[in-house]
């Protein structure tokens, strides 16, 4: 199979007809494909995969005028460079196969292989069993070669680390614990593409300039005895195929491999190779890529704020972090972090910001996979239609939604407040707790009303939609008014259903939880220590409630 001129990436026509076409056919005729129909990982790998091969194509674009002139020449271009690096693209080529390590082989003492449904994280196999696939127990389980490309690209983006199979290439043996996670799954970063109305316009949205690439695309460390920080060079370089490595020590093809921008794009953080017509393969550790907290630039996809956070003795530190996406937090809460543009200093959203239109509505395709452990846990993806209102009050999106934190900090207090009322090992069980982790035990405290809370939020977001529609007309008070007190609303009512009222010593925890809530004056909303009173009470292991 070829895969620049087999079909195998699956995309939706205009008329919502489901098929498989070419990386050719994607890169000469997107416009007569509306999106790719895809799993979040997926589409963020085949992304990638399109940009690299486009900007090989153009070897550019340099600057903006280039830019502009992408739909234009993009069919061209991508057709010759394919053409000339057809050989390059056989998924089971004799010398070198498609991403993959031609000459890796078994160890001296074990020549086991490992099925090719391991690159599938929805598959059973091994430790991944799933809920919905029932042929794990089969002796032989074939994978169509379009699927097993498609699993091919999206496992060396997004595997994760840990445990992996042993191998061996030209003599040099793997190991099988250690292996950091691929690129884009490290931190469970979220991934933001511009959206266009068919595919090809998706490529050009999200193809930054190597003008751009090359002033915010920097490596960033900080040494101890240091202030500020060190800023040091990152290259283009070139696709893998172009310059693969011809052994683990090959230094300057693993370099472009995984420190260059074009490299970095279609990664090999795994060996492998597969065995055609069988469904086994070789897999185990490949080249380690750096990640945004090694130093390395964040993704191009990815985000990067800055963030406090106390470290064990309870001292704040400053640091940069990628937006990350957990199951705790929806993605319409972090979204004035990722529509940024990324600045000189590395700080900002993706690189496709610069060209989002701010004339008229796109749609931003936010994805990712978050990690639990060593593993893949859940995918995530989410669209959001910005209009040209919503683009030019994104300050206001951002106070509202923080005016809705505020008050979740001050729920999460108000449930602490009833706690500690009516438990007097609450309080030294948090101060016990490393500084670091109180938060977490906290939320887990008032996890059934936050849960509540945000998903009622969530269903009434369109308040605060329609509130910043309506800036500058005569309804923008009252739809802020609505907005605000929904919110509000919401966090008592997520108070009574999750704090019990049946006896005397509850009423009164729930009362002083409620004080805690609707305080408006002097608000300490992280505040969550005892009153005088409440020290006392803990102390005698008894409540004013119960004192007789």
């Amino acid at each position: 199979m070829n895969v620049a001129f087999d079909a195998w990436v699956p995309v939706v026509t205009a008329m919502g007809e489901r098929k498989l076409v070419s990386l050719y056919g994607v890169l000469t005729e997107g416009e007569k494909f509306a999106d790719l129909a895809v799993r979040p990982h997926e589409r963020v790998s085949l992304m990638r995969l399109f940009l690299c091969v486009a900007h090989a194509a153009l070897d550019g674009p340099k600057n903006y005028a280039e830019w502009g002139e992408v739909p234009k020449q993009l069919p061209d271009a991508a057709g010759e460079y394919l053409t000339q690096w057809k050989d390059s693209f056989e998924l089971f080529h004799e010398k070198k196969p498609w991403l993959q390590v031609a000459n890796l082989n078994g160890t001296e003492n074990s020549g086991k292989t490992s099925p090719v449904a391991l690159l599938d994280p929805e598959l059973a196999t091994g430790n991944n069993s799933t809920l919905f696939d029932h042929h794990g127990m089969l002796t032989t389980r074939i994978v169509r070669p379009a699927r097993l490309a498609l699993n091919l690209l999206a496992f060396l983006n997004f595997s994760s680390g840990g445990g992996a199979p042993v191998a061996q290439w030209n003599g040099k043996k793997t190991s099988q614990v250690g292996n950091p996670d691929a690129p884009c799954l490290s931190q469970s970063m979220a991934h933001c593409l511009l959206r266009g109305k068919n595919v090809a316009e998706t490529i050009y949205l999200n193809l930054p300039t190597h003008e751009q690439i090359g002033m915010v695309y920097h490596r960033y460390s900080r040494e101890k005895k240091r202030t500020d920080d060190t800023v040091a060079e990152v290259k283009m370089g070139r696709p893998v195929w172009e310059s693969f490595p011809t052994s683990p020590d090959d230094s300057a093809s693993v370099v472009n491999a995984n420190s260059t921008y074009l490299g970095r794009l279609a990664p090999i953080s795994r060996w492998i190779r597969l065995i055609k017509d069988t469904d086994q393969m070789y897999c185990c550790n490949g080249f380690k890529y750096d990640t945004h907290k090694d130093g390395f630039p964040a993704e191009p996809t990815a985000s990067v704020r800055l963030v406090t956070r106390k470290d064990k003795k309870g001292v704040e530190i400053v640091e940069r972090k990628v937006v990350s996406v957990s199951p705790e937090k929806a993605v319409w809460r972090e979204l004035s972090a990722l529509l940024v543009k990324r600045a000189a200093d590395g700080l900002g959203g993706p690189f496709a910001m610069v060209n989002a239109p701010r004339d008229r509505a796109y749609d931003l395709h936010v994805c990712a996979v978050t990690r639990d452990q060593a593993s893949m846990d859940i995918g995530v993806e989410s669209v959001f239609h910005l209009t040209p209102m919503f683009q030019s009050n994104l300050g206001v999106y951002s106070a509202e939604i923080e005016e809705a934190e505020k008050t979740s900090r001050k729920l999460r207090a108000a449930v602490e407040r009833y706690r500690t009322t009516i438990d007097a090992d609450w309080t030294p069980r948090v101060k016990h707790t490393q500084a670091k982790d109180q938060g977490k035990l906290r939320n887990r405290l008032a996890q059934a009303a936050l849960l509540f809370y945000w998903t009622a939020i969530e269903k009434n977001l369109s308040l605060l939609i329609a509130h910043i529609e309506a800036i500058g007309t005569d309804t923008a008070i009252p739809s802020r008014d609505a907005w605000r007190k929904m919110i509000f609303s919401t966090a008592c009512e997520a108070y009574r259903i999750s704090c019990g009222q049946e006896t005397p010593r509850q009423m009164r925890a729930v009362a002083k939880g409620w004080q805690r809530l609707t305080r408006t004056k002097n608000e300490t909303t992280e505040d969550t220590s005892l009153t005088k009173e409440d020290e006392d009470e803990q102390i005698s292991g008894t409540t004013p409630a119960t004192r007789r």
